[in-house]
């Protein structure tokens, strides 16, 4: 039995694109570190598939299809959380031609509550022209539900 993973022929063009998929997520999430709505939707189509692990207690969370809803995701995102109390650990970073996954474990704390949590994240990326195109964050949200009431 003979099989290939990799067509020899594509390889170049293949590692061209993984480097570009992973400037583009390495730079969506240092927009994310600075915690720059504007700057963070810069790197997002006109025209995106986007769902975070969705909550009736987070307005952030959820479908959007516009890069033009993505500045509010954020800004609404962060005004929940005291700033400077976050902690990421990375634990992978995947890269396959123009998607990419990180997982990582994330710690933040409400400012309603002043309760922390730590979590389990994961997001899947789809990068076309330096663009992220898909965007799927699944979270533990229990967790937060549990930290945000108590």
């Amino acid at each position: 039995m003979a099989f290939s993973i990799l067509n020899a022929q594509s390889l170049p063009e293949n590692i061209k694109q993984e480097a570009e998929t992973k400037k583009t997520v390495e730079t969506f999430l240092k927009f994310l570190d600075d915690k720059d709505p504007d700057k963070i939707a810069s790197m997002i189509a006109e025209n995106v598939d986007w769902y975070i692990f969705e909550s009736k207690e987070f307005p952030w969370t959820g479908k959007r299809t516009k890069r033009a809803e993505i500045p509010e995701v954020f800004k609404l995102l962060f005004s929940y959380f005291v700033d400077g109390k976050e902690s990421i650990e990375p634990e992978s970073f995947l890269v396959d031609g123009n998607e990419a996954a990180v997982f990582l474990t994330l710690g933040r704390q409400f400012k309603s509550s002043g309760k922390s949590f730590t979590m389990l994240v994961a997001l899947h990326f789809k990068v076309e022209n330096e663009l992220i195109t898909k965007f799927y964050l699944y979270e533990q949200t229990p967790i937060l539900e549990k930290a945000f009431r108590n």
